[in-house]
């Protein structure tokens, strides 16, 4: 009972109200035998231990400071720049992000210093990725709680190997490294440039150049053509 009373509170509350209880099983009893004490120990650890993970558990708790977007759940740890455009599906992004299970907390994915590029809503990250992602900024940070069926469980998705056991739910902290908005001149030329590679890009660059040179010729042309008739 006094296990399932911990976990209410905040941390220091946890702790305080698990020391009182350590507290007043060995003063109170007066430790006036050996077996009530080593009895009245072990029920103080425990009652540590219960603080202990239930301030952890907090953490992950979606009721504590999360927003909601469906099934997923979202906190947004640094705001970054938001002044500008946020992202959107079929916007190109680059991002940085760790991702954890939430049963154990050990990582499974990241990319370390080199920031993954992908279109928003392409399908090729975890659809629970993708569906937190919208809306961030440049520079912004976002912890991800996406449940199985937006993660390894997807029904839509195949995977070779899963790193997590079926019915995960996953914790992914993502930042928006940098974004290029769909249909701008940029994104354009990035695509262009994906698909000819630089040197056909520099070619391409050249021989638009020259058509827009000989129309501008031919136009000088026929202008002091016209000037020449009576």
């Amino acid at each position: 009972k006094l296990c399932r009373s911990i976990g209410r509170g905040s941390e220091e509350e946890e702790l305080s109200r698990a020391s009182f209880v350590f507290g007043t099983l060995f003063v109170g009893g007066k430790m006036r035998c050996s077996r009530l004490a080593l009895a009245s120990f072990a029920c103080a650890a425990l009652l540590l231990a219960c603080a202990s993970l239930a301030a952890a558990q907090s953490e992950e708790d979606p009721s504590a400071g999360w927003e909601q977007r469906g099934d997923l759940y979202y906190k947004t740890m640094d705001p970054g720049n938001c002044d500008g455009y946020t992202v959107q599906e079929n916007d190109d992004v680059w991002i940085t992000h760790a991702g954890h299970t939430v049963e154990d907390q050990e990582q499974f994915d990241g990319n370390g210093v080199e920031p993954l590029k992908f279109t928003l809503g392409g399908g090729t990250v975890l659809k629970g990725m993708e569906v937190g992602m919208e809306g961030m900024c440049v520079g912004e940070t976002r912890v991800l709680l996406i449940p199985p069926h937006l993660a390894f469980d997807d029904p839509t998705k195949r995977f070779s190997r899963k790193p997590v056991k079926a019915g995960s739910t996953v914790r992914y902290q993502i930042t928006l490294v940098d974004m290029v908005r769909a249909g701008s001149l940029r994104y354009w030329r990035d695509k262009l440039a994906t698909q000819v590679g630089l040197p056909g890009l520099v070619a391409i660059l050249i021989a638009a150049w020259g058509v827009y040179a000989v129309q501008q010729s031919y136009r000088k042309h026929l202008a002091k053509k016209g000037k020449k008739k009576p």
